[in-house]
């Protein structure tokens, strides 16, 4: 596999992109899934955001717009399992967050073994869609990790809706694995979720990004401050009260 001169013309076997996914599942609580570049570009994010213009707004005046690469032909999508029991790993601390942070160390060190072991390039991508990266949530269905549940967020079945996301590019057309048609937790759910949500932004029966985006700026106006490192800093910590509430997964409401 080794020393391919035209990805684009090279299709994978399905066990190419199965053994690219146990890798990436080698690290510790990390679920793994690829989806297509051609089929992420049709997907409902990034085509509703193609027709609104997303990056003629004032706010992305002094962005950089950076380009998908050229030859990237699949998307390689990773989910990191967030508990409870360890809420730090969505702190904000002025630079990012720790459950960033190990996504990103885990999508170096997957760059590194698709250069050595399978002689392809890799391109971790940054969060952000103005800076090159995709709309996360679409790329983890495509990719067969899970669903978009009642409370807008991905839902697994490993984790519920209780992960965060990051993924790479590879100049392979590899074969997909999903979306998945077997799992639909929120079809009789009584959603918790919604009921939990102190901004009350599924009131309409939609998801009301406005009164979301209210409780994050409360949140980023009263921090806390954290000194478990032994240096005090200030964090700011999200609300995960959606999250929290779904019954999904290997971590419920006690975990």
């Amino acid at each position: 596999m080794t020393g391919v001169q035209h990805p684009e013309k090279y299709s994978a076997d399905p066990r190419v992109s199965a053994g690219i996914i146990k890798k990436a599942q080698s690290f510790p609580e990390v679920l793994a899934g690829i989806a297509s570049l051609d089929i992420l570009r049709e997907s409902p994010s990034h085509l509703a955001n193609v027709d609104v213009g997303w990056k003629d707004g004032p706010q992305y005046e002094n962005v950089a717009h950076e380009e998908w690469p050229k030859h990237a032909r699949s998307v390689l999508v990773l989910a990191l399992g967030h508990p409870r029991q360890k809420p730090k790993l969505d702190w904000w601390d002025g630079k990012g967050t720790a459950g960033n942070r190990v996504l990103m160390s885990v999508a170096k060190q997957l760059k590194q073994w698709f250069g050595e072991k399978l002689g392809q390039p890799a391109h971790p991508l940054p969060y952000h869609v103005e800076k090159g990266g995709v709309f996360l949530k679409d790329a983890a269905v495509l990719a067969g990790l899970g669903i978009i549940g009642k409370n807008n967020l991905l839902v697994t079945p490993e984790f519920g809706p209780r992960v965060r996301l990051r993924a790479m590019f590879l100049e392979w057309s590899l074969v997909p694995t999903g979306p998945i048609d077997w799992f639909d937790p929120c079809e009789e759910c009584s959603a918790p979720c919604r009921q939990a949500c102190p901004q009350k932004a599924y009131a309409s029966g939609f998801y009301a990004r406005g009164s979301c985006m209210v409780q994050m700026e409360s949140d980023r106006t009263n921090p806390v401050w954290d000194d478990s490192d032994g240096s005090k800093q200030s964090m700011v910590r999200y609300c995960r009260q959606c999250e929290l509430a779904c019954p999904v997964g290997a971590w419920p409401q006690g975990g």
